[in-house]
């Protein structure tokens, strides 16, 4: 009867020490999927493509080190109030830049096409011209801030929800939930195939990020998400 147990015992050991960790088979299917261009694969498991036309192709590659993990707060709230700052701010200058053009609307035509037409625009003209050109630059620039701060919450929020949600099933409800998102650095050396046919050793970092999220007493353990693949210095 001992003896069974430790036999039983040392198969476990080796079980255990032959299992192949989720960051390997993760980076085992992603290198996989790009080499063939499978993109429906790539964008369920990575935010990053490795392009074989540009990149090159992984045939191999061995894990040198996982780093600490680093913990936070799922940010949507915190992004979702940014944004709604800065279109409250586009909303008030959008009435003002209005009214501005309301006030001035024949002579700021005039100058514009003037300045369309490539004629010499001076004096009160010349200010006026300054002054809307700025009008319309801030306006831009208002823009584009709101489609960044758009653009930031939807990223922090797909990733919670990429992580979060079980293959073949609807997205999750991350409303309500308390996330903790979690990064892990992984360090490999891979040997990359360039376009041009050569195979040469070059060292990586890979980020990986998952959530962990508690709703109702209930804990949901998110998948890993590959978000970014840097050469390392």
């Amino acid at each position: 009867m001992a003896r069974r147990m430790r036999f039983a015992c040392i198969l476990l050991v080796l079980a255990a020490c032959g299992s192949t960790p989720v960051e390997q088979q993760l980076l085992n299917q992603f290198f996989r999927a790009a080499r063939v261009r499978d993109n429906t694969t790539l964008s369920s498991i990575s935010a990053v493509n490795f392009d074989p036309r540009t990149d090159g192709s992984v045939q191999e590659f061995k894990i040198d080190s996982i780093g600490a993990q680093q913990h936070r707060a799922l940010q949507v709230q915190q992004y979702t109030d940014e944004q709604n700052k800065i279109r409250d701010e586009q909303v008030e200058f959008t009435k003002k830049m209005r009214d501005y053009y309301q006030s001035n609307s024949v002579a700021i035509d005039r100058v514009s096409k003037a300045k369309a037409a490539g004629q010499p625009v001076k004096g009160k003209d010349a200010e006026l011209l300054d002054s809307w050109t700025k009008w319309d630059s801030d306006s831009r620039d208002l823009e584009r801030k709101l489609s960044q701060a758009r653009q930031k919450v939807a990223k922090e929020k797909s990733t919670a929800i990429a992580s979060l949600t079980a293959p073949g099933r609807d997205d999750a409800d991350v409303a309500g939930m308390d996330v903790d998102m979690i990064t892990e650095p992984v360090n490999i050396t891979a040997q990359v195939q360039t376009p041009d046919g050569k195979t040469m050793p070059k060292p990586f970092v890979v980020t990986l990020q998952r959530a962990s999220g508690k709703k109702g007493g209930q804990t949901t353990e998110g998948r890993w998400i590959i978000m970014s693949i840097e050469p390392k210095a």
